[in-house]
């Protein structure tokens, strides 16, 4: 596996200062997580292979100081934070990448400033909403309780390594310094998601989804619970030189579940 560098970005007085990480040579590939953080066991160390790859971490997310949360003032900040990003790391028009949460906010980027994205990659992003196929509420579940809306396969080595996190959860008092810091990374993760997710959002982004221009791959897993594939139709109608891949055998996270496959994919799409 490729090991992915690690080092602190600063935005400036009164901005964040965020961890990115990076490994690989090739096109520029800016990379947006979900809920979860950076995981780069999975598809990231694949698309290393092809990419420079830049994962930067949200505020509370990875070494980023979960202070940095009380700069942004909202959710077009949080989407200008990635433009910042991607100027500061010296960036000209990358391959934007984001997965659900972090899909979201690069589907918003890509409508707020569609010159500066090379081409888009979106995996089960949130953001649009549908009565008859609810978007479940990740905030008012456990992390045993997500699970099957995560992982297609709970046998599977992700879905495993997320379980393993259960065990941390108990009312005794014998967890060790690195599981606690384990648990408030956890947490802290979770309260810079819950600042632009909670409630659950239809975040309006539909009627902003014209806007995206760029070439856009459309990625979704086939048996995701957590969002129902039937949803990648709605960025096919709206996004117009778009196409959508669904990754069989896999629910929410492609690139934690099947990660060579969609790697893969976004190989074949960047032409690379």
């Amino acid at each position: 596996m490729t090991e992915p560098r690690s080092r602190m970005v600063e935005l400036g007085p009164g901005r964040p200062t965020l961890e990115v990480q990076e490994a690989g040579s090739g096109p520029p590939l800016f990379f947006l997580h979900g809920a979860g953080g950076v995981g780069w066991d999975g598809g990231l160390a694949l698309l290393a292979k092809h990419f420079h790859v830049y994962a930067p971490a949200l505020p509370g997310f990875g070494k980023s100081p979960s202070e940095g949360l009380e700069k942004i003032e909202d959710a077009l900040e949080l989407w200008q934070l990635g433009f910042d990003l991607v100027e500061k790391l010296g960036l000209d028009k990358p391959l934007l990448v984001g997965e659900s949460f972090g899909g979201w906010i690069a589907a918003e980027m890509a409508a707020l400033r569609p010159k500066e994205v090379g081409k888009l990659v979106l995996m089960a992003p949130v953001g649009v909403w549908r009565d008859e196929s609810p978007v479940v509420d990740i905030f008012g579940l456990t992390i045993g309780e997500l699970l099957p809306f995560l992982f297609y396969d709970l046998n599977s080595a992700p879905a495993r390594n997320m379980a393993a996190l259960t065990s941390l959860m108990s009312d005794k008092d014998d967890r060790t310094q690195a599981q606690i810091d384990a648990l408030i990374a956890i947490f802290l993760g979770f309260r810079t998601a819950a600042k632009f997710l909670f409630p659950v959002p239809d975040t309006g982004l539909e009627r902003r989804l014209w806007r995206i221009r760029v070439p856009t791959l459309v990625l979704w897993g086939a048996q995701d619970k957590l969002i129902a594939a039937s949803y990648a139709e709605i960025f096919a109608k709206h996004v117009k030189n778009s196409q959508v891949v669904l990754v069989e055998r896999c629910g929410h996270l492609p690139l934690a579940e099947q990660a060579e496959t969609t790697a893969k994919e976004i190989a074949r799409f960047a032409g690379v």
